[in-house]
Parts: C-alpha cells; structure tokens; sequence
C-alpha cells in the first residue's frame, strides 16, 4: 500500500512541475522554463548549474525509484523516495508560501507548486510507511515447535 502512494506522489510531483510556476502578463512558464531564467535571479555558475542539474534530476530519479518498487526493492525505494520528496517538496514549499501575486505584472503561479508540494508529501507519506512496516516471514527455523 505505502508503495502505490509513494509512486502516485511520485507521478503526481513530476506533473506538477510542468504546470506553471510563474506568470507574467497573460504568459505562464513551468518550472523547467523558470530554470532557463537562472541567470536573471543571479544564479550563473557553479550555483546556476547544481540547482539545474538537482532540479532536472528529479524526473529520472522519480522512474529510477519506481522501477526499484516494481523490483521489489522497497527499502532502497523508500530511501530514494524520501530525497526525492524533499528536494521536490521544499521547492514547491518555498513557492507555495510566496503565493499568487494577484494583480502583479509578474508573479508566482501556485498551480504548478501546490500540486508538486501535493505529490511530494504523497511520496514521503507512501515512503515513510514502506520504510516502518514489518513484514512477516514464512521460513521456520530447524528445531523450532512447529
């Protein structure tokens, strides 16, 4: 159960960074878009490049965990389930609480970091349950009672 929660947060988290995070005038961009912006914000360089890079590679990270699901490596999952949801979640919080700027010229579009934020506290709430569940062993042990 904590698995198909973890991988519809993961899905719902990818969706949303590709609805808009930001407007201005009757444009919108997505988050990819905004990236592109990097340079305006004073973020070239070295800094420009990580925060590319760790933001693009949340998309591959999302199948990479999935698919560690599918295999049936849940633990490994949950663990790369809870960095993901971090990284995405904390980004998308960050938007959310700046708001949608009513009425400004330019301004945060929260479609785009409300459902990223949704989707991320999906996976660390799906991958905090695969991570604390037991599971039980059918192996009996020689010697044992039976």
């Amino acid at each position: 159960m904590g698995a198909a929660i973890a991988a519809v947060g993961l899905v719902t988290t990818i969706v949303g960074t590709f609805l808009p995070w930001l407007k201005s005038g009757s444009t919108t961009r997505d988050s990819y878009e905004v990236l592109s912006l990097r340079d305006l914000a004073g973020l070239d360089g070295v800094a420009g490049t990580v925060v590319t890079s760790v933001w693009v590679g949340l998309t591959p990270l999302a199948m990479v965990t999935i698919a560690l699901y599918v295999v049936r490596f849940p633990r490994f999952a949950g663990c790369a389930a809870i960095v993901f949801g971090t990284i995405g979640g904390t980004v998308a919080l960050v938007a959310t609480v700046q708001g949608d700027s009513k009425g400004a010229l330019v301004g945060i579009s929260t479609s785009g970091p409300v459902m990223t934020l949704a989707g991320a506290v999906l996976t660390i709430v799906g991958a905090i349950t695969v991570l604390t569940s037991t599971r039980r062993s059918a192996v009996r042990t020689s010697g044992g009672n039976p």
